[in-house]
């Protein structure tokens, strides 16, 4: 269940608490007892598991693959996000992707991790930067697409534009900004690899201009991308885009995604973990933090401590987040945030009204309204064409509907429609 808090105006003016989870010292969950590790394909489909039950599991080990090439590039791997031990190979019930093969992994520190390759940028071809991201299984928490996907596309589409998205404009949220101002460095060194894998083109930053918080370093000075400071109300996306790149010619990329890229060609490290923020009125210590995938929200929440009783725990913010009812569910590559409320201000929801408010906030220009009248008319397939494989989840078009229609809920399902539709046109075509 979707659940947008602030349902008014063109863009939503917010209350921001992100203070006290921004200037909280960067921590790292521990693991207590298992860790719940989704095979999943970057693609949507399902992995195979390489290791079986009893196997003594290392960090960045092969923990599956798919049978198929996922793109051009080859298959997709995953990685073992922690050193143990594998409890069990068992299926779970995941709200984000639904059902999936799942490793479940015995934590074990005296397991040594597998040593990674590190890799100079200035000797790697174009070929080999994007077979790196790609085995790096980057997820990128701006939209939740693969990393290599976006590329891929970009480069089809001759885009040379980079946009490092850092815009914490929901409200309790400030998992990004923690990113630029703990691993500024590292941002940048991954523009520059994604410049590469795009043959060349410029770049800029767009991170959130609260007066609650300063980040550091100053980012008026962060390399050779140009930072561009955005205030104003949520979603800053949709003014960022018409102002800079009002013909869409840019690929947005968050800054995880991108401080990922650069570990990957630098380090030779995959995406093992997060940075979340994990706040709400119901949490004690809020603070970002450094969340291995696989860990469960249970440990997350008892490592930060509740002080009042919670009625919602929400992957991601108030603003386009997910209720989960189940504590042991696992954090996946590309989460930002969960936010742990004990009330929610609610509306009551009425019939659109064809305002078309949703259509104009949509940062991907998208016709949200004519997908949302074809889809009350039940008429399901058709509203699926309507863009909604180029929705990205933002949650603007719920956030400012003011029939508390919950827009992106709708827009998600499209969204797996289409694509279910896309991976089953080959096999209509024979």
């Amino acid at each position: 269940m979707n659940i947008s808090l602030f349902n008014t105006g063109k863009y939503v003016d917010l209350e921001q608490h992100k203070e006290p989870a921004f200037s909280a010292p960067l921590s790292s969950v521990p693991i207590r007892e298992l860790a719940y590790v989704p095979l999943r394909d970057l693609y949507g489909g399902q992995m195979y598991p390489v290791a079986r039950r009893g196997d003594r599991c290392a960090r960045f080990s092969l923990l599956a693959r798919t049978k198929t090439p996922s793109n051009e590039l080859g298959p997709s791997w995953l990685m073992a996000p922690l050193s143990g031990y594998v409890e069990e190979i068992t299926t779970i019930e995941h709200p984000i992707f639904g059902r999936s093969f799942c490793a479940v992994i015995r934590p074990d520190n005296s397991v040594p991790p597998l040593p990674t390759t590190p890799h100079s940028l200035n000797a790697m071809t174009r070929e080999g930067v994007l077979r790196t991201i790609h085995q790096a299984g980057i997820i990128d928490e701006f939209d939740g697409q693969p990393l290599i996907e976006k590329i891929l596309q970009a480069r089809s589409d001759g885009i040379r534009e980079v946009a490092a998205i850092a815009l914490d404009d929901s409200p309790y949220i400030s998992s990004a900004l923690k990113t630029v101002s703990e691993f500024g460095s590292e941002v940048s060194d991954g523009i520059t690899v994604v410049l590469k894998a795009l043959d060349g083109g410029s770049a800029k930053l767009a991170i959130y201009d609260c007066d609650e918080i300063a980040v550091k370093p100053d980012i008026d000075h962060f390399g050779f991308v140009k930072p561009i400071r955005m205030r104003g109300g949520f979603p800053l996306i949709s003014k960022f885009k018409r102002q800079y790149y009002p013909k869409g010619n840019f690929l947005p990329i968050g800054v995880q995604a991108l401080r990922s890229a650069a570990q990957a060609l630098v380090r030779g490290l995959p995406q093992t973990n997060s940075i979340i923020t994990v706040s709400g009125e119901c949490v004690k210590h809020p603070c970002n933090a450094v969340v291995v995938n696989g860990t469960t929200i249970e440990d997350v929440l008892r490592f930060v401590g509740v002080n009042k009783l919670p009625r919602y725990v929400i992957l991601g913010d108030t603003m386009t987040g997910i209720t989960v009812t189940d504590i042991k569910t696992p954090v996946t590559a590309g989460m930002r945030a969960i936010t742990v409320m004990h009330a929610i201000p609610r509306r009551e929801k009425t019939s659109c009204i064809r305002c078309g408010k949703c259509v104009t906030v949509c940062p991907m220009d998208l016709p949200v309204y004519e997908a949302i009248r074809r889809h009350e008319r039940g008429e399901i397939d058709k509203a699926a064409g309507y863009g909604a494989q180029h929705c990205t989840g933002c949650g603007a078009c719920s956030a400012v509907c003011p029939s508390a229609i919950e827009v992106a809920d709708i827009m998600r399902h499209l969204k797996k429609i289409s694509r279910r539709k896309q991976k089953q046109a080959p096999d209509q075509s024979n």
